[in-house]
């Protein structure tokens, strides 16, 4: 039996409009988009390389897990030795980013502006790894494309799980 791991769905609208509750929802797309880009993958999809030069599946995951890594440090306060399997990556990943989700769910928009990267403003999180993970976890989905195991289809606007 598989693990559950979040994001196979996106929960339910916030109950308001307001800045944590906008980064919570940029937190459950992305989580929702790295579960289907990642959900499903074999190892030689994992180490698949596009070219010579280019990177795997493997290395973008674990490019995103830094992302998610740096944004925990900075938000969280909490710090983690990286997993070197695959499907452990995953799920720290997602787990992260859900821990990172219920912090700005539960925070008032007092604090978000207190939240300081690196002496630079919060708005730093967010034109930086969140965007960032959500363009490489598209690279994920076309690299695994060309690997021969095409992305599961599904609506990310609706945020439900494929049937």
């Amino acid at each position: 039996m598989k693990e559950e791991l979040p994001f196979r769905e996106i929960n339910e609208y916030p109950a308001s409009i307001n800045a944590p509750n906008m980064i919570v929802r940029m937190l459950d797309g992305l989580g929702f988009r790295f579960y289907w880009a990642t959900e499903d993958l074999l190892l030689k999809d994992y180490a698949f390389p596009f070219s010579p030069d280019g990177k795997s599946i493997h290395d973008i995951v674990k490019h995103i897990w830094g992302l998610a890594y740096w944004m925990s440090i900075h938000v969280l306060h909490l710090q983690y030795k990286r997993p070197e399997d695959d499907y452990d990556l995953r799920k720290e990943i997602l787990l992260i980013i859900q821990m990172l989700r219920d912090e700005f769910a539960n925070m008032d928009e007092t604090k978000l502006e207190s939240i300081q990267i690196e002496n630079q403003p919060f708005w730093h999180l967010i034109n930086g790894p969140i965007e960032d993970a959500v363009s490489h976890t598209g690279q994920i989905n076309v690299l695994r494309r060309i690997a021969g195991n095409p992305p599961i289809e599904l609506n990310p606007f609706l945020g439900i799980a494929p049937k």
